[in-house]
């Protein structure tokens, strides 16, 4: 199951489907394996059958998420691996959708050993932005904050960045995992940034989403003028700034992930609303555990790029 886990996480955002990863076993040696690549294409139960051929007739199967039971862009997972002779297969966690649940005991009916619940707590930690949208139908919100030693997010005088290129580069790799990128009008103001994946291989650009009232945000800002998706968050066209309901319009919008980047003004607002769901810092020459906007959350440091170290703390689990 760690193999599956480590083959889905092989990429970096597969909204609006979960991750997911599989291997075959025939005589305890890998002779398939898969993951999810992106919506619409195989999953990576498939793939794995693909893969293997015919030496899955009485194989076992390890998948990360319970295979799925219904026709959907693709046709059902258990079906194919009923079809392939599988006789025991090993999941990490059931679904909780109910509309593709079923798979495990399709399979069991049919004759095939069924053991759920491998390595669960990885397997969930792997799909909380799924698990996200599929129980409260919000986006997940990850909160990036770029701190000096004091905790402030200005950079010095005659400086643009705060944090290391090493950092930066991570925060490119970041925002792969995301449908969007987002920030308060007066990062763009400020700084005038494209809020894009850049020097890294990457399907579709992330949408820039803007949290701009009055609309503030210059005719000639980057976010405008480059070609990109961008979405202006005003009044005029979300009728109120209510951030839940303004989230669920952008859920409602195939929105599904957010990058919440910017300031501590956005980062006070959002975690007032309670609407964080992760918290990632990137502290240059920390002396501590970091406070955020005066609060004292259970961060963890969880890497080092240069000078600056990369804190986490998870708000809430699905």
């Amino acid at each position: 199951m760690q193999r599956a886990i480590f083959l889905a996480k092989k990429a970096p955002n597969t909204s609006p489907n979960p991750k997911v990863g599989a291997v075959i076993l025939q005589n305890d040696k890998v002779v398939g394996e898969g993951w999810h690549e992106k919506a619409g294409r195989p999953h990576a139960e498939i793939l794995a059958l693909q893969r293997a051929g015919a030496k899955t007739e009485g194989g076992s199967l390890f998948v990360t998420l319970e295979p799925c039971h219904h026709f959907g862009r693709t046709p059902p997972c258990s079906a194919a691996i009923l079809k392939a002779g599988i006789k025991k297969v090993f999941i990490g966690m059931s679904d909780p959708n109910p509309t593709a649940a079923g798979g495990a005991d399709f399979l069991r009916t049919n004759g095939v050993e069924v053991e759920s619940g491998i390595l669960e707590p990885e397997c969930r930690k792997l799909n909380q932005i799924w698990l996200k949208n599929i129980a409260k139908g919000l986006p997940f919100v990850a909160l990036k904050l770029a701190l000096d030693e004091r905790g402030s997010t200005i950079p010095p005088v005659g400086k643009k960045w705060i944090t290391s290129e090493k950092s930066r580069r991570e925060v490119m790799k970041m925002r792969r995992n995301f449908d969007a990128v987002a920030v308060g009008v007066g990062t763009i103001v400020a700084d005038d940034p494209q809020l894009t994946v850049r020097s890294l291989k990457i399907a579709k650009q992330p949408v820039r989403i803007i949290f701009d009232p009055n609309l503030r945000t210059p005719a000639t800002a980057k976010v405008l003028t480059d070609g990109g998706e961008t979405i202006l968050v005003s009044r005029r066209d979300f009728k109120s700034l209510d951030l839940r309901k303004v989230l669920r319009q952008l859920f409602d919008r195939g929105i599904y992930s957010i990058f919440l980047e910017g300031g501590l003004t956005i980062a006070e607002r959002f975690l007032k609303k309670g609407l964080v769901d992760q918290v990632l810092i990137f502290q240059n020459k920390s002396r501590g555990t970091p406070k955020v906007c005066g609060r004292k959350l259970a961060l963890k440091k969880i890497g080092k790029f240069g000078e600056d170290t990369l804190f986490e703390a998870v708000l809430k689990e699905y």
